[in-house]
């Protein structure tokens, strides 16, 4: 936040999560070599539990907790600042999901939100395709197929975003409404 103080507050929380989610703490643990000094049951060996991320993660987790328990607060920031310090003060610009991208443009341009309608499932249950309509009030913006419903209507949004006209940038000098 002090690092910039200009940016929003979605901005800020998309920051902190893409620097404290478990891939990302899984590649920091990595980085460290924790990987290495994981100890293991003989079953997660033979899984390969030295690479899942839910475990290396979970290990540097572990180690800012004796961070702290053993130097304190302070100790555990500045190992922080250390570890999160540059990805926090140049954090990425995060590309949104279709369905959050589709929602925050239809809000945009003052539709109603999108609302997502799973049409058919078929297949076994171990193999279901899920076919999914997206819309706004009554008009079919797209439609989306996937192995869940989730994936689906991720398909189904992309379709849409596809099919929507764009808003056009503002031309420099040019005011926003």
């Amino acid at each position: 936040m002090h690092a910039h103080p200009h940016a929003n507050e979605g901005e800020l929380t998309h920051a902190r999560a893409d620097a404290v989610n478990e891939r990302a703490l899984a590649e920091r643990a990595r980085a460290l070599g924790l990987d290495s000094l994981v100890r293991l049951g003989r079953g997660e060996r033979r899984q390969g539990g030295r690479a899942k991320a839910s475990i290396l993660a979970n290990a540097y987790e572990a180690v800012l907790g004796a961070l702290y328990l053993d130097g304190g607060l302070d100790a555990a920031r500045a190992f922080l600042a250390r570890e999160l310090g540059p990805e926090l003060s140049e954090p990425r610009k995060r590309e949104r999901d279709p369905k959050t991208a589709l929602q925050h443009l239809l809000q945009a341009s003052g539709r109603e939100p999108p609302r997502y309608q799973t049409v058919a499932a078929s297949g076994p249950p171990h193999a279901r395709e899920f076919s999914v309509e997206v819309r706004a009030g009554d008009t079919l913006l797209g439609v989306g197929s996937g192995g869940s419903k989730r994936a689906a209507e991720q398909s189904a949004a992309r379709a849409a975003l596809a099919a929507l006209p764009r808003p056009e940038p503002p031309k420099s000098g040019e005011k926003l409404p």
